[in-house]
C-alpha cells in the first residue's frame, strides 16, 4: 500500500490544482488515497465515480460498440474529477479545480496509471 500511496502523493504533489488523488475499484471501494484538501471525501468520490465509470461503459458499449473508455472528465464548479482506468477492475481518480492544466493532469495521470498498473499486477 505504501507503494499507491508514494504514486498518489507525488501525482497531487506535481499537478498544481489538483486536491486529491485516489486508487479505486470498479466496485466503488477506495484501495488507496492521497489528498491535500481535507474537504474531499475520496470514499465517497470513488464510490460515485465508480457506478458512474460503470455506467458509461455499458452505456458506451451499447450505443458506440465500445465498452473501452480511455479517460473520463466530469467538469462541474468548483470541483472537476478526471477518471483514468488502470485495468478492468480498478481506476485512478483525480479531484481538482477547476483551473487544472488538463493537459499536465492526462499525461501525469497516464504515467501514474501505468505505475499502479504494474504495481497491481
Amino acid at each position: 500500500m505504501r507503494e499507491f500511496e508514494a504514486v498518489l502523493s507525488n501525482l497531487v504533489v506535481e499537478v498544481g490544482g489538483l486536491y486529491a488523488a485516489a486508487l479505486g475499484g470498479v466496485d466503488g471501494l477506495m484501495i488507496e488515497g492521497f489528498s491535500r484538501a481535507q474537504a474531499v471525501d475520496l470514499e465517497s468520490a470513488v464510490a460515485e465515480h465508480a457506478g458512474l465509470l460503470r455506467a458509461t461503459r455499458e452505456r458506451y458499449a451499447a450505443t458506440m460498440s465500445t465498452p473501452a473508455i480511455q479517460e473520463w472528465l466530469a467538469v462541474g464548479d468548483p470541483i472537476v474529477g478526471y477518471v483514468r482506468p488502470v485495468s478492468d477492475e480498478y481506476f485512478l481518480l483525480c479531484v481538482a479545480s477547476p483551473e487544472v492544466n488538463l493537459g499536465q493532469l492526462r499525461l501525469k495521470a497516464t504515467q501514474a496509471a501505468d505505475v499502479l498498473k504494474g504495481v497491481l499486477s
